[in-house]
């Protein structure tokens, strides 16, 4: 007689289960050790270790603890850890205990580094993970809100996120641009000029795409920038941020009114040709010799015309 099996379903990997396992295997392979040597002293396979490890199976904390003490991890980082692995199967993940910026965009960039495509919407900046330098630091500083000797961590840190459009196999990038963004005058109108001209460049890769929406009316991204992460395993996440803490979800009705939001940009939005004209044409604007590159202000070329 032929017996039905149940094929046992792996968990659906969520943000705080791959940020666990993520943690585990640097620590892990900063200890020296293989997965076999972990199962062979935890009295677990290295297939389980391994699934731990990328998300695809909750950690106990029984388990953590065991590898932890193994990894000789104490203090906050054990804490910290072990927290993660009594909440690791929970959807949505809003990151208001995590000491500083610094260390919340590690849970971006480990996100980015996972994802087969990514959509960012912003409507007051040049989305991050196409910004120049000195557009980057311009924005920092003359913010007031990041502090003058946190600025160079936060620019290496960014570097780790451009990283990943610079791998061999890296992920495709929708770019939805506000038009008012390319207008801003972050950092003067020679960093403004060559932060266009570098989106005119990143737009000829084939895995890059950006899209202007222009302001001619209100539209589907009134509430502000997102990002919509789509990972090679699990669901999409999509990320927020505000000035103190980053926001994770997971629930599939919050995803789709974001997937909601994107095509409904989308149709508003100048397809790629048309953005790449525009924005082209703006860094030409700017390039207009006779005027004072150091002026400020949104409403300048109004001013200098009165």
């Amino acid at each position: 007689m032929r017996q039905n099996q149940a094929v046992k379903m792996e968990p659906e990997p969520t943000v705080r289960g791959q940020e666990l396992g993520q943690l585990l295997r640097a620590y892990r392979e900063r200890a020296e050790l293989s997965l076999a040597d972990v199962g062979a002293r935890i009295d677990a396979s290295a297939s389980k270790i391994s699934r731990m490890e990328n998300g695809k199976r909750y950690a106990s904390t029984e388990d953590v603890a065991a590898m932890l003490a193994l990894y000789r991890v104490t203090g906050p980082q054990r804490a910290e850890l072990l927290a993660l692995a009594r909440e690791s199967g929970r959807r949505g993940w809003w990151q208001r205990d995590t000491p500083g910026f610094v260390e919340r965009q590690q849970t971006l960039i480990s996100l980015e580094s996972r994802a087969r495509a990514i959509t960012n919407f912003d409507d007051t900046i040049v989305p991050g993970l196409l910004q120049t330098g000195e557009y980057t630091r311009s924005m920092m500083i003359e913010s007031g809100l990041v502090a003058d000797d946190e600025v160079e961590n936060r620019m290496v840190t960014r570097l780790q996120r451009h990283s990943v459009l610079l791998r061999s196999h890296p992920p495709y990038l929708m770019a939805i641009i506000d038009e008012l963004a390319l207008c801003r005058m972050i950092g003067g109108r020679d960093v403004l000029r060559r932060q266009l001209q570098h989106l005119v460049e990143l737009a000829a890769r084939p895995n890059i795409d950006i899209r202007v929406v222009p302001n001619t009316r209100t539209h589907a991204g009134v509430n502000g920038a997102f990002t919509v992460l789509r990972r090679a395993e699990g669901s999409p996440v999509v990320f927020l941020e505000n000035l103190t803490s980053s926001m994770f979800l997971e629930e599939p009705q919050e995803i789709e009114r974001y997937e909601y939001a994107t095509r409904e940009l989308l149709t508003h939005a100048l397809d790629t040709a048309q953005s790449v004209e525009h924005i082209a044409a703006q860094a030409n604007r700017l390039d207009v010799e006779g005027l004072d590159p150091h002026e400020q202000g949104p409403y300048r070329d109004q001013l200098a015309e009165e």
